[in-house]
């Protein structure tokens, strides 16, 4: 008899992740602009983040998001939920999630811009949506590091995507660093194999880490707003944004 390998998910992240779909599924048929909308998009991150045994906490106070750049870390595909439960605003991502099946059309809905940021004749298009985006409503997210890391530390922060932002290179840009950080259900720093398991990095498969990380007993996911920052260019801006994140991993 052969043993099944296929990765399963605990029976709460099951049932959190098949409600995270009809309500996201309702979602979907809300038009833009209702106050219900934002309503069941925080349902659907509260549900899928309960699933999951992940409870979000805050710490700082973000800036009114109209207009303002949020820079935040990145460790693992649970950071999207966990930053959608506490801001309304909008995420940059790669190009090719568009393309993700439910994933693609629930993050185009939600309001996230896709950046292809290998075709660099794009790049007047891409600012420009930028710009709409920021000129609205509501803010936008972005992860400078380009990818997911383990969390202790942070990759360098990339500031190409950053020259794409209105205001960065003459310093007008509202921008906000965001320090994601993962705990134990009691507050207690993971150990380091518990750091890999929350991180999604590498040739990490959704399901597999998924289903591992819903059998790990509850986490806190701390989101800490920190002070703004201001820098003459983006390549400035980058930095400072990177420092001040790390100054926080390390306490």
């Amino acid at each position: 008899m052969t043993q099944d390998k296929t990765p399963r998910l605990s029976l709460r992240a099951g049932v959190g992740l098949a409600l995270f779909l009809v309500i996201g599924g309702v979602w979907l048929l809300i038009p833009r602009g209702w106050r219900l909308r934002r309503g069941f998009a925080l349902a659907c991150w509260r549900v899928l983040l309960r699933g999951f045994g992940l409870r979000v906490v805050v710490h700082g106070r973000p800036l009114p998001e109209a207009g303002t750049l949020f820079i935040a870390n990145h460790i693992s595909w649970s950071d999207i939920p966990v930053l959608g439960l506490v801001l309304e605003s909008g995420f940059v991502a790669k190009g090719d999630i568009r393309g993700w099946p439910i994933i693609g059309t629930l993050t185009a809905a939600y309001g996230c811009l896709f950046v292809e940021r290998e075709r660099r004749g794009k790049a007047g298009d891409q600012a420009a949506a930028l710009a709409s985006h920021l000129e609205a409503e509501r803010g936008l997210i972005l992860f400078p590091e380009g990818t997911t890391g383990l969390g202790d530390t942070v990759l360098p922060f990339r500031s190409s995507l950053l020259a794409l932002v209105p205001g960065v290179e003459d310093g007008s840009a509202r921008v906000q660093p965001v320090t994601l950080r993962y705990r134990r259900a009691d507050g207690s720093a993971l150990s380091p194999q518990e750091q890999r398991a929350v991180a999604w990095i590498g040739d990490d498969e959704l399901m597999p880490h998924a289903a591992a990380l819903s059998r790990m007993g509850g986490l806190v996911a701390e989101v800490w707003f920190e002070e703004p920052v201001l820098g003459a260019n983006r390549k400035v801006l980058a930095k400072a944004c990177e420092e001040a994140v790390a100054a926080r991993l390390r306490r």
